[in-house]
């Protein structure tokens, strides 16, 4: 490889023609490509603990670093490739060896962002932290921002390897740990890859912090939205709550929020704001391991050591509570624009169920049933009026024409719906549940018969029209059977709470006659009359 590079260098100081830049496209076909994937295949064997600790490894890393990163330079280099050779005048052939997806520049940058992905991931104990983050800025880091949506799309997949793998590096020292002799070294390895994944969390959180409109706007707006799209993906697979809340707390910032350290000036375009709430939503929304928590409802055990073990999950609430409060007081701008505020809107909406969601779930850190209430939940309770507001409001016509009106009340209209069906149980079950914390069940006796009027008065203004046949059959008839559900369940088990009783049934005729009266209503409109006769 070392000397298949020493003579592309040379050949490309002389390229002159059509022909020279084919014959070295070729002869990176044929020489340097295949060799880069055996490197990439022979590297996890190379550094296995058994084999002397990795220790030939750990020795010619930086040349092997160095290599990479001159290849780097070679992959920009060549025509198409966005480096110097670029800034020359092209000829036809050249142009159309260039515009080649698989060929050139852009396949031997892609095999490069491999290689260093493996090199990264199995190197030895015995590698600093100094050569490693030289060898993922010089390689993975910057073609997170190439021209080339391939190239791009590879470093974004690379990055992810290498956080899914540092998040999922504890169970495998787990099941290593019996060894006593490999042990140590298998917990120092598991160490790098959580040091290589914090640089690339260190880096994001500079490119968002760093952010500011007003000064290369456009170059500066492009690039923080490259890494927002990464995070939309990798953080998920955060192995410690804190950093999805430390990248929350960035996204807020963004939005105009935040901790009020950092002020921005010049309006943010409106691709940014909906990458940003993308973003947040990823912060905000329950991964799998917490769902899997959720639904065990009998191992209080397992979900205090599992809780503590994520690391900072106890403080997802309180983050979730304050970014509920920051999207209630600032609806994004863009949202009311014709271009992309429609899909704007649909991912305010999830955000203010995420955060609900989070609110209202289950405390990880309880040993028994009769602590205090999160005081989240409270807050979620007293501000579910609100929220019911906002996530309707959402389902007003937009400003674009009929069909984009209608697509984006139908949007907006199952957000709504898949709010009531997540919210709505939990808080009439408060409220019928005789066994609650009284302080949860009064809270939830009050701001329930608050969400009625919000239904029942509204939600039939002909403003919503066009939402109509996605909320009354959704989220309404969802709101109206889950009360009257629990109603049945309360004069089932006996209860002797009459008054209660009484106003449930009245809850439950105010929204059935509401759903009449409006019947009646539109007795001429053949698609209202449908959606509501679908709702009843």
């Amino acid at each position: 490889l070392q000397t298949s590079l020493e003579q592309k260098q040379k050949s490309l100081q002389n390229v002159d023609s059509t022909t020279d830049v084919e014959s070295i496209t070729a002869e990176l076909e044929n020489t340097a490509l295949p060799l880069l994937e055996i490197l990439r295949c022979v590297l996890p064997y190379v550094a296995h603990f058994a084999n002397n600790q990795g220790a030939l490894l750990a020795h010619q890393f930086g040349g092997l670093s160095r290599m990479l990163r001159l290849y780097v330079a070679l992959g920009y280099a060549l025509p198409g490739g966005g480096g110097d050779a670029s800034s020359r005048k092209k000829t036809k052939g050249e142009k159309k060896s260039s515009r080649g997806g698989g060929s050139g520049g852009n396949a031997l940058l892609r095999q490069l962002l491999k290689v260093a992905t493996t090199l990264l991931l199995v190197a030895p104990p015995g590698v600093s932290e100094k050569e490693m983050a030289k060898i993922l800025h010089s390689t993975i880091v910057p073609m997170f921002h190439d021209a080339r949506p391939k190239v791009r799309k590879a470093a974004w997949g690379c990055g992810m390897e290498i956080v899914v793998v540092a998040s999922s590096s504890s169970s495998l020292a787990d099941n290593d740990a019996s060894d006593d002799d490999n042990s140590d070294i298998v917990k120092k390895v598991q160490g790098q890859r959580k040091t290589v994944a914090d640089f690339l969390w260190e880096y994001c959180h500079a490119v968002i912090t760093n952010y500011s409109p007003s000064s290369n706007g456009k170059e500066a707006s492009g690039k923080l939205i490259h890494v927002l799209r990464f995070l939309n993906g990798a953080l998920p697979y955060a192995d410690n709550a804190r950093i999805r809340i430390r990248f929350g707390e960035g996204c807020l910032g963004l939005l105009g929020g935040g901790d009020g350290k950092t002020k921005r000036k010049g309006e943010v375009s409106t691709e940014v704001v909906k990458e940003t709430l993308m973003t947040l939503l990823s912060c905000l929304e329950k991964t799998e391991r917490e769902q899997e928590l959720d639904e065990d409802d009998d191992d209080v055990m397992t979900r205090k050591t599992s809780g503590a073990a994520m690391g900072g999950a106890e403080e997802v609430p309180k983050f979730a509570a304050r970014s509920l409060a920051f999207l209630l007081q600032h609806r994004p701008n863009n949202a009311n624009s014709a271009a992309g505020g429609g899909d704007i809107n649909v991912v305010y909406g999830r955000c203010l169920s995420a955060c609900m969601e989070q609110m209202l779930g289950k405390s990880r850190n309880r040993d028994d049933g009769n602590e205090e209430v999160p005081p989240s939940k409270l807050l979620a309770l007293k501000l579910l009026p609100n929220v019911f507001k906002s996530m309707l409001h959402l389902c007003e016509a937009g400003s674009g024409g009929e069909d984009a009106s209608n697509e984006h009340a139908e949007s907006c209209g199952t957000e709504f719906n898949r709010f009531v069906s997540r919210t709505v149980p939990i808080v009439a079950s408060h409220t019928m549940d005789d066994g609650a914390d009284a302080k949860l069940r009064r809270v939830a006796s009050e701001v329930l018969p608050q969400c009625i009027p919000i239904l029942s008065r509204e939600a039939m203004h002909i403003k919503y029209r066009n939402a109509w046949g996605s909320i009354l059959s959704g989220g309404y008839a969802t709101f109206t059977s889950t009360l009257a559900t629990c109603l049945l369940q309360k004069r089932e088990s006996g209860g002797d709470d009459s008054e209660l009783e009484d106003n449930v049934q009245s809850w439950i005729k105010t929204l059935v006659s509401s759903l009449l009266r409006l019947h009646g209503d539109v007795a001429k409109d053949g698609t209202a009359r449908t959606a509501v006769e679908y709702a009843t």
